[in-house]
């Protein structure tokens, strides 16, 4: 592995917050499925092949009270994550310099959740078997694992890719030159290849994903000597060889549904109860490049099809937006949402329309079912048990469709700005390294949309008041053009305004 660990020194791997290994994440796939997981306010959170930390750290910062452990081989990841806990008085989490393959349950114990990402593909097999090794020891008895890996069919098109230009930088020492020679031959690729044929398909396919990546990110994952993907039953085989199973896809609900028509899922149905079976052929039709795996002991009996009552178990949220404004929730009348991802849905039974625009006007919070119920009820005046039901019934259809998000934990954060707000000192940590995504203390990854937020947020450190951040702001913002009176006479009101959407938002600290 020393080889590996020289590769990441020389170039370090950009390191990114990653919502979907969540702590919170990982124990809401699980309890839906009839575990019972750890409180992620209260857990201990192992990450194999941390990096730089920031994901870590991202989790330490909004869970001060449970511990969380990171082991990378490269030194200068471990320096850095360490340098990054300090700058941020984190007390809740260690690093360590570690190999794999030294890692033993009597030095780090017992964890609740176990994360590897980016690490299962890319290492020998000595070092897999290593790493299952670890999750059957000391992930705990109801302990959640999380894996991902590159995965066939579509890797066959991605190492196609990947073969062709490790060829034609064969001879190109320097790592990111590597990187550049060979997206510019892929590029080359693309325009002497035949218009509209399948095979230009593939390769701008490709190419449109490398602009989504950072070159370190490239020349890890796509020049590795070392990069070996799985069908999704090869994997399973190898957690049943550790004495591991499947528990569940980190988005199986939405990504099933999703570009596959109801014809095909009845017939996907056909296969029974044999979810393995399932999950490889729903590969084979997406022709998936790409898993996130949870997993969990084999002793561990699994509910596969939970009912409706279930979600008394959750807070909810939901990021949808109604059609209408102001809608009447004491009749029948289809009314229409939008959820963030573009997909529209229509709703017509009256407390259900209510529930939903109420998880609309509380986000980014969420909000227990039971009292989610109240508020709806409330609203659509008044609830029979059969009206209950059929919220639930149709709740848990739009959780599967990825348009309500459900949760173990529901984190504390200001739902108003105060009089002198400050930000999450993670998320202007983010801002400082000019991370292309900040991280939300409701635990989700948003892109600042503009200069001023990213100077507003900067600026919110608890000791300026509005005014004293509006006239901060005048000063530090160059205002141009025949509307430049007209935009600084309206900057307060806009300050005021991005204040409230950054409460909102979970930006802001107590």
């Amino acid at each position: 592995m020393t080889q590996t660990a020289f590769s990441y020194d020389d170039v370090p791997y950009s390191s990114f917050t990653f919502p979907q290994t969540r702590p919170d994440r990982l124990a809401t796939l699980a309890a839906f499925h009839g575990m019972e997981p750890a409180d992620p306010g209260r857990c201990r959170v192992l990450e194999l092949g941390c990096g730089d930390g920031t994901n870590l750290v991202s989790f330490a910062y909004i869970l001060p009270k449970s511990e969380f452990v990171g082991v990378d081989l490269a030194n200068g990841h471990i320096e850095q994550a360490g340098q990054t806990s300090a700058e941020l008085g984190l007390k809740n989490l260690s690093f360590h310099c570690e190999d794999v393959m030294d890692f033993t349950r009597e030095r780090f114990g017992e964890f609740d959740y176990i994360i590897a990402h980016g690490l299962f593909s890319w290492v020998p097999d000595f070092v897999r078997t290593k790493v299952l090794e670890v999750y059957k020891e000391c992930l705990a008895p109801q302990g959640v694992g999380y894996i991902s890996y590159n995965a066939y069919p579509g890797c066959h098109i991605r190492q196609m890719i990947w073969h062709m230009m490790q060829f034609h930088t064969a001879n190109v020492e320097a790592p990111m030159a590597k990187v550049q020679n060979g997206v510019n031959f892929l590029n080359f690729l693309v325009h002497a290849t035949p218009d509209d044929s399948l095979y230009q398909s593939m390769i701008k396919m490709e190419l449109a994903q490398f602009g989504q990546r950072t070159p370190e990110n490239i020349y890890h994952d796509d020049f590795a000597s070392l990069n070996q993907p799985y069908y999704f039953h090869e994997f399973v085989d190898l957690l049943n060889g550790a004495e591991l199973q499947f528990l569940s896809e980190v988005d199986s609900f939405w990504m099933e549904s999703a570009e596959i028509s109801p014809e095909v899922l009845k017939k996907l149905d056909e296969l029974g109860d044999d979810i393995v079976r399932r999950e490889q052929y729903i590969d084979f039709i997406k022709c998936r490049p790409f898993r996130s795996t949870l997993v969990c002991h084999s002793g561990i009996e699994l509910n596969r099809e939970p009912g409706p009552d279930i979600l008394k178990n959750f807070y909810l949220a939901s990021q949808v937006e109604s059609e209408t404004a102001e809608p009447d929730f004491t009749t029948p009348g289809i009314l229409k949402f939008a959820g963030a991802e573009g997909g529209v849905f229509e709703v017509e039974h009256p407390l259900t329309k209510a529930a939903l625009f109420h998880l609309q006007k509380i986000w980014s919070r969420s909000i227990r079912f039971d009292d989610l119920i109240k508020e709806a009820s409330a609203s659509a005046g008044g609830a029979s048990d059969a009206d209950v039901e059929e919220t639930s019934v149709e709740l848990l259809d739009l959780f599967k469709r990825g348009f309500i998000y459900l949760h173990r934990y529901r984190p504390e954060f200001p739902v108003e700005p105060s009089e002198r707000p400050a930000a999450s000192k993670f998320a202007q940590w983010q801002l400082r390294r000019k991370a292309a995504d900040i991280t939300t203390l409701s635990g989700m990854n948003l892109k600042p949309e503009n200069d001023l937020m990213r100077l507003l947020l900067l600026l919110c450190d608890g000791t300026r008041d509005r005014a004293a951040l509006t006239n901060e702001v005048s000063k530090r913002i160059e205002f141009t053009g025949a509307q430049k009176d007209e935009m600084i006479k309206q900057l307060p009101a806009v300050v005021k305004s991005k204040l409230t959407e950054f409460a909102r938002l979970g930006l802001l600290e107590s």
